[in-house]
């Protein structure tokens, strides 16, 4: 009988309900504050709010390939049989990169597979708390797998941000781009295309952008039998909550998740307030 771990970054980590199964392991990403480098794990949303409204001055940096090798290798000795690694888009962290090398690494005696959806932070959380109930019933691992490439097939990010600065400083949003949204004080709508975060869209009015997603959700309605949709709000719980209205009057089909926070690698990059949606359908 295969026994699957499944080994994810940190910065998928954006609610409770991913920590409480005993075959996840996670590598943490690192933020460095001043000079002083802490694991994801050490910060709190608490604090991360403060540094971004201090605009404290914070870098990232992704997991060395021996963190990854030493996950797999506890894996290994808890009698797991494969191990499957989902990390967040390698288009905006090496991360990936990371866990490719590790898996040369490992010596064990486990199969390992590497896996880098288009997808990153609760994007990610949204498809895998999907396959975390095919591994729990006991799935084998070449079902499960087929699971994961189906459930990631078409995933869709995007959202709307109060500041760019955030994605500008770290060099995902060229200088022009960045103008645009926080100069001339329109809402711009990012979104994560082909793996990249790109802004697509500017809109006036937070109204608008909302319609924006809800176009994007009509879409995958229409497309797919199964659509499960997250919503998530930094500090805005007002259009968080009426997107989800919004929805649930629209549409009977949709199972919708909230979330009210990512992790401190995402608060650097993307700031402390925003809303906008995740969809994964099949």
């Amino acid at each position: 009988m295969d026994k699957i771990g499944l080994l994810i970054d940190s910065t998928t980590h954006t609610s409770e309900e991913l920590k409480k199964y005993d075959f996840i392991k996670t590598v943490y990403l690192k933020v460095d504050i001043e000079g002083h480098e802490y694991l994801e794990k050490e910060l709190t949303k608490e604090q991360m709010e403060s540094y971004v409204e201090k605009s404290t001055k914070m870098l990232t940096s992704q997991p060395a390939p021996t963190d990854f090798v030493d996950a797999i290798n506890e894996f290994h000795e808890e009698g797991y049989s494969h191990v499957i690694v989902v990390v967040l888009s390698e288009k905006i962290s090496g991360t990936f990169q990371s866990a490719l090398l590790a898996k040369t690494m490992v010596e064990k005696d486990i199969e390992v597979t590497v896996h880098s959806p288009q997808a990153a932070s609760f994007g990610v959380a949204n498809g895998l708390r999907l396959l975390v109930k095919d591994i729990e019933s006991g799935m084998d691992y070449e079902n499960v797998m087929k699971r994961y490439y189906k459930i990631f097939e078409e995933p869709f990010i995007s959202f709307t941000l109060s500041n760019l600065k955030h994605l500008f400083v770290g060099g995902r949003l060229n200088r022009i781009q960045a103008f645009i949204g926080t100069v001339l004080r329109v809402k711009p709508i990012v979104q994560m295309v082909e793996g990249k975060l790109k802004m697509v869209q500017k809109e006036r009015t937070n109204v608008a952008c909302q319609d924006f997603f809800l176009e994007k959700i009509d879409y995958y309605v229409n497309k797919y039998e199964n659509v499960y949709l997250d919503i998530i709000n930094l500090n805005m719980e007002k259009w968080g909550q009426s997107l989800k209205d919004a929805v649930e009057e629209k549409y009977d089909n949709v199972h919708i998740h909230m979330t009210d926070r990512v992790s401190p690698v995402f608060y650097v990059h993307l700031g402390n307030k925003g809303f906008g949606i995740s969809i994964i359908a099949y």
